[in-house]
């Protein structure tokens, strides 16, 4: 065993070119199978943190998908704005712990400009905890256009407190070439929050009132918003308010959990799918090292004759063509899971930034992790015909002049 042990590193290392596209070619099919898994976990992940805080999302009727994407999110256009009684009548409701309105439709270089209250710096993860939104300078908004805005925002646009910004119409960055001027008029910072990793950072808060007067007359006269972040003082009291905003017929309750968990079902088929694609660029990569042994049979037949000359068994001829075999697999294994977690950190955080809110670091489980590991048995397998025929190698034939 011994033997063949160093016989095997010896004929690696005289077939070095060879060993490094085998083990590439393992290494890339093993990081192809687990970093779209791993990203879509961070992404899960991610947006799980970051919309825990919100217990109950109330606005215009149609998708909960956009409506969560738009409001909690700014990822998506708004739905639609729903009458101002109904925010009224849900923060004024027995047993509301907190209803908190928001208003879209204006951008700062791209970044969204929220309309709330100064309610919405008093959301908490549990009652207990402290608020979930901290100011690391300033002070909170008190008057139109005052404006406190998210970390990514301060750094992105080098803001700080007291500086002085206009914003945009829209959601979206765009060069306008007229603006009326209440659209002209610039804010001033207040504040600054501390980071939290969610969208928020990404975010312009600024008092509701501001966007109403923004968008001329009619807006400030009918008072109406984008959004209610709604919270009960127990669980019971956001069932039933979320039962009775659904039967009426001007807006819709909306579980920001139970979106995640119907996204969570289409992504679990998607990555069913990809795990049988996995599957086969496994196979794929065990054909590659199927050909390399094959290869590398026909060029040590001189070195088993000698083997066998010198008085080595058949078994040990086999276990030298399965140990060249599973050290190239192993290490092309160990090198595809450190790229998988090398490109899924590097990526998410790219993904992070485009989304918004921070992902998780990659972590990668045992049953992903199972999916490379079987490549090595895949590899053995593949290696089998060559190992058999290796031990039909007749001396003679090949150490005799």
């Amino acid at each position: 065993m011994r033997l063949a042990f160093w016989t095997a590193l010896r004929s690696l290392r005289h077939r070095l070119g060879a060993l490094l596209i085998t083990v590439l070619a393992v290494a890339l099919a093993t990081a192809t199978a687990l970093v779209v898994p791993m990203v879509s976990r961070q992404v899960e992940r991610g947006a799980q943190d970051a919309a825990q805080v919100f217990d109950l999302l109330v606005t215009a009727r149609g998708s909960g998908t956009q409506a969560v994407m738009s409001t909690l999110f700014y990822l998506d256009v708004p739905i639609g704005n729903i009458p101002h009684h109904v925010y009224q009548t849900l923060k004024d409701a027995p047993g509301t712990r907190r209803a908190v309105p928001i208003a879209l439709g204006d951008n700062f270089a791209g970044f969204p400009i929220v309309g709330t209250s100064t309610a919405f710096f008093d959301q908490r993860l549990k009652p207990s905890a402290p608020p979930y939104f901290q100011l690391a300078q300033g002070q909170l908004f008190k008057a139109e256009h005052d404006a406190v805005i998210g970390a990514r925002v301060a750094r992105a646009a080098s803001l700080q407190v007291g500086s002085t910004f206009v914003g945009a119409h829209g959601l979206e960055a765009a060069q306008h070439e007229e603006e009326d001027a209440e659209h002209l008029k610039p804010y001033r910072v207040t504040g600054i929050l501390a980071p939290t990793g969610g969208p928020v950072d990404r975010a312009v808060l600024t008092p509701i009132e501001t966007v109403w007067e923004t968008h001329g007359p009619q807006a400030k006269q009918r008072q109406e918003v984008t959004a209610v972040l709604y919270s009960a003082e127990n669980l019971a009291g956001i069932y039933t308010t979320a039962q009775r905003v659904n039967a009426s017929k001007e807006a819709m309750a909306v579980f920001p959990g139970q979106v995640f968990a119907q996204a969570r079902e289409t992504l679990l088929q998607g990555q069913a799918a990809y795990a049988g694609l996995s599957v086969l660029v496994l196979g794929i990569a065990a054909l590659t090292v199927a050909l390399s042994v094959y290869t590398s049979g026909l060029e040590r037949q001189r070195t088993v004759a000698l083997l066998r000359a010198m008085g080595a068994g058949r078994g040990t001829v086999f276990t030298l063509v399965l140990l060249e075999t599973g050290l190239t697999v192993v290490l092309g294994v160990l090198l595809g899971l450190a790229l998988a977690l090398l490109v899924s950190n590097v990526g998410g955080n790219l993904l992070g930034e485009r989304l918004g809110f921070t992902l998780a670091p990659p972590h990668l489980t045992w049953a992903l992790a199972s999916r490379a590991l079987l490549l090595i048995p895949l590899g053995l397998v593949a290696a089998l015909p060559t190992a058999f025929q290796a031990t039909r190698v007749s001396p003679l034939k090949h150490l005799t002049p």
